[in-house]
């Protein structure tokens, strides 16, 4: 029986619950918000895993993956943090927001164009975006500034040339 088609609906899912997620922003429902996009990173990790272990990589799901990526891990995040924590930040807040999302499209199209290796180069959206949204919802102390900086922190990390592991080639079949 084939399976093809089970990482594109992982993937699918990665992309319908970063919508959700902006849906639920939208309603000042945050912790729905946050779930959201962590069931997404799930569904992102499985997505490349399933493919690897059913040897049906392909450019078609690279390139639907980055798509649901930037709605899921940039997107959404940026979102959630500009309602929820930077509301009143001013032009700073939407600036922050704007950078975080270009390094993150950056980010993706360097890993699209780059020939497959044992790492990533630059911080994956995905963590950048998991990271963005669970410390600064999770804790209520962080002052907008702090948010502001650590979101610009992420962005450079994304786009940097810092070695990042990856687990992929400890799932390919010989």
């Amino acid at each position: 029986m084939k399976l093809n088609w089970l990482p594109s609906t992982c993937t699918l899912g990665n992309l319908g619950l970063g919508s959700l997620s902006l849906y639920f922003t939208i309603q000042e429902r945050y912790s729905l918000a946050l779930l959201m996009i962590m069931l997404a990173a799930i569904c992102d990790v499985l997505d490349g895993l399933l493919a690897r272990i059913l040897q049906c990589t392909s450019e078609f799901g690279k390139q639907l993956d980055s798509l649901a990526d930037i709605i899921s891990f940039g997107l959404a995040p940026t979102f959630l943090i500009l309602l929820y924590r930077l509301e009143d930040a001013d032009w700073i807040g939407p600036a922050a927001a704007v950078f975080f999302l270009i390094c993150g499209a950056l980010r993706l199209a360097r890993f699209n164009l780059s020939a497959p290796s044992k790492g990533f180069v630059g911080m994956p959206i995905t963590a950048a975006g998991v990271i963005l949204s669970m410390i600064s919802l999770l804790d209520e102390r962080m002052k907008p500034g702090l948010v502001i900086g650590l979101m610009a922190l992420l962005s450079v990390m994304m786009i940097s040339r810092i070695p990042f592991p990856s687990l992929k080639k400890s799932f390919n079949r010989k």
